[in-house]
């Protein structure tokens, strides 16, 4: 290698080192366009945390409700049963006050076997939040109750529920069964 060839070691100097540390000024149409964009993409973040947030809650009362609600179609899967041991209650209890001689003990002991069996399972559906509506005397409201038949009563307010046909349920405060009700309407 010759001399000429041979690179001179270069010489700091204080303008050299200005020069290498102080970057080029930038246009501030650019420090706008980048300062806008830092904005947006900013807000983007935090509204997409806002809705993970969101979507967590939703999320949780989602799974409380199911939980909660979990034995909703056995709940109502038991009720036909419900209403066909009291339908054998009440009429039982018809035909035993229409005998004048007195019933066989057995017949006594199958009746009170019915009526325990059906305190159990009402017992049992209210251990797990599943109750009667008591409706009658009450204002009819289209989300718990279904009209079968309407009567006029001068006596009582329009709309007055006198009659229950079928019983209405609630699963923890939500309707389970509406009831099938007879209310009055306002005179002609």
């Amino acid at each position: 290698m010759s001399k000429k060839e041979q690179k001179q070691p270069e010489i700091k100097t204080e303008a050299n080192e200005e020069k290498a540390t102080t970057p080029a000024p930038v246009p501030q149409e650019q420090v706008e366009a980048l300062a806008k964009e830092i904005l947006h993409w900013k807000d983007l973040a935090l509204r997409t945390a806002a809705e993970m947030e969101n979507l967590r809650k939703r999320c949780q009362i989602d799974m409380q409700n199911t939980a909660r609600y979990a034995n909703k179609d056995f709940a109502k899967d038991m009720l036909p049963v419900v209403d066909n041991l009291e339908n054998a209650l009440k009429h039982t209890r018809v035909e035993m006050g229409k005998a004048t001689e007195s019933l066989p003990p057995f017949l006594t002991g199958l009746y009170q076997g019915v009526e325990m069996t059906h305190k159990q399972l009402l017992s049992a559906l209210e251990k797990h939040k599943v109750t009667k509506m008591q409706d009658v005397g009450q204002i009819f409201n289209p989300d718990k109750h279904q009209v079968i038949q309407q009567v006029e009563d001068p006596s009582k307010p329009a709309g007055t529920i006198i009659e229950e046909m079928q019983t209405g349920y609630e699963l923890d405060g939500r309707v389970l069964r509406e009831a099938m009700v007879i209310v009055t309407k306002a005179s002609a």
